[in-house]
């Protein structure tokens, strides 16, 4: 898409132009009001409404009945907006009068860099964004003091993986790559300076990919652990870029949170500590002959679950063919935060929040 040389040039113009359980996890230094406002754009992994209703078992932790979320309960947004001592944001979809108490969720279910599976994409979440602050919705003021999370890209690689594309492995990289950093220094140019940006999803542990061995290891396709490895390399490379050149009054402060990491560490080392020992690599929903078709959720004809689902989601990593469960994100969001060698191009989140200078 963008050769190094190239994409220097237009950062320089754009920046120039204006052992514990579950329950006993603690999420150490959330402090209330840090930031004014939490904005969000990706895919499933952030969505909180906007992709439409999802029936059971969604939401049977929390609240008890389908909330929008591909998950359990709780997803890494509602998370990331406790530790931030703000309510999750308004998703997009469900606004009124142009109105958010505590920022807004973009992020759509099945969304990529590229159109990836036919879902609205990076590049239009951000068009929805920008449209609000050309209105003066959304001001200046407010937004320098708030916080964006940025996290997709899965369904990118998922899509060529299934599909096929003209382009080769490195080719899309770079493109989707580079989508994320130009769209992350749109949202900074609109105002938002403290961004959060989320590396890819360990793709070969994924139930999706692991069911046709029993869900009994990872993955060894060398397509998959090369996508993962050559995305964070490159994506650590343009935050890197970005955080030198979106320097000067209006500086950009961009941390990147090692998703690929954390999950490695929840399915492998950390899962007796997390409470996920029983079942680190296993779904909690699944279809009922155990292939590997997703039906999580889906019925037949006469309205009868073609899925079952374990009795303990708490004691799970994953809760369907990919994603999360609600212990799991706030277990991902512990480490980001609480625990050093999980953010890269920044220190630990604590001590990445508590360092930014309120405007």
């Amino acid at each position: 898409m963008f050769d190094a040389l190239c994409f220097l040039i237009i950062i320089f113009f754009m920046s120039n132009s204006s052992g514990s359980l579950y329950m006993n996890i603690v999420v150490d230094g959330a402090v209330a009001n840090s930031f004014e406002a939490f904005y969000a754009f990706g895919d499933s992994y952030v969505d909180t409404g906007n992709g439409g209703y999802m029936g059971p078992p969604y939401g049977m932790t929390w609240p008890g009945h389908a909330a929008g979320r591909p998950c359990d309960g709780r997803n890494q947004v509602d998370h990331f907006a406790m530790l931030f001592g703000l309510p999750s944001p308004t998703p997009f979809k469900q606004m009124k009068n142009n109105e958010s108490v505590g920022g807004i969720n973009f992020g759509r279910s099945g969304g990529g860099v590229t159109y990836a599976f036919g879902y609205t994409p990076l590049d239009t979440q951000v068009d929805e964004f920008e449209a609000l602050v050309q209105e003066g919705v959304l001001l200046q003021k407010h937004l320098s003091n708030s916080v964006a999370l940025v996290c997709l890209a899965v369904n990118d690689y998922s899509a060529y993986n299934s599909q096929g594309s003209p382009l080769g492995v490195p080719e899309l990289i770079t493109t989707v790559v580079d989508g994320i950093a130009l769209n992350i220094m749109r949202i900074h140019q609109l105002g938002i300076r403290n961004i959060i940006v989320a590396d890819l999803v360990l793709m070969a542990c994924m139930p999706y990919i692991t069911a046709s061995v029993g869900y009994a290891h990872c993955s060894h396709n060398q397509t998959l652990r090369n996508e993962t490895t050559q995305h964070n390399l490159l994506l650590e490379r343009r935050v890197n870029l970005l955080n030198q050149e979106l320097a000067g009054p209006s500086a950009a402060r961009i941390i990147i949170v090692d998703q690929t990491k954390a999950f490695w560490y929840l399915m492998h080392e950390g899962a007796s500590k997390y409470g996920f020992a029983d079942h680190p690599l296993s779904p909690c929903c699944t279809d009922k002959e155990d292939s590997r078709i997703q039906l999580c959720g889906n019925t037949d004809s006469e309205g009868r679950a073609l899925y079952k689902v374990c009795t303990e989601p708490s004691q799970r990593v994953i809760f369907d063919g990919i994603h999360p469960t609600d212990a799991a994100w706030k277990a991902a969001i512990h480490l980001y935060s609480s625990v050093s060698g999980y953010t890269r191009c920044g220190p630990k989140l604590n001590t990445w929040i508590s360092q930014r200078q309120r405007l």
